[in-house]
């Protein structure tokens, strides 16, 4: 890994969609698809193609009223072939930290970016979360707000100076 980044390349970044034509959905519908391994009964958005977008038009866009947010430690095994369109291996997850914006929330919220709201929560929960998940956060904060390990790291000393 690079010095001075808090930008772990392994950590991805995605919305969730369920694919069964209902416009909302529980945590638990969630957890068990994912728990399940039912990979084709979801959508994965990766972050980049909603960040910077207002909540109310995510929503249009992929016809859901809840938002299912999470980042993972992902990887996709490549066997050798030749061509890489050919890939159709299974997308594996490990160390999942999502959250669940649910329809009374995101009303509320409707005019914020995503990512504006999903920082919220990351800066609500930092100092209660473990190091693993802190390692995440900081990740996401200098990949898709601060643009800037400095920047990122000013940020962490202002969270732990509120505790």
């Amino acid at each position: 890994m690079k010095e001075n980044t808090f930008d772990v390349p392994a950590y991805k970044f995605f919305a969730m969609k369920i694919n069964d034509g209902r416009p909302q959905h529980m945590l638990d519908d969630y957890r068990f698809l994912i728990d399940n391994n039912y990979i084709n009964d979801i959508m994965l958005i990766p972050f980049e193609n909603i960040d910077g977008l207002e909540v109310q038009l995510v929503q249009r866009l992929l016809k859901t009223k809840d938002l299912f947010l999470f980042g993972t430690m992902y990887y996709k095994p490549i066997n050798f072939i030749k061509n890489y369109d050919e890939i159709n291996q299974p997308v594996n997850f490990c160390d999942m930290r999502a959250v669940h914006f649910d329809k009374r929330y995101l009303d509320k919220n409707c005019q914020k970016t995503v990512d504006k709201l999903w920082e919220e929560y990351m800066e609500k929960n930092y100092i209660s979360s473990d190091d693993y998940t802190k390692r995440m956060y900081r990740c996401f904060f200098e990949r898709y707000q601060d643009g800037s390990y400095l920047k990122t790291k000013e940020r962490i000393k202002r969270l732990e100076m509120r505790k």
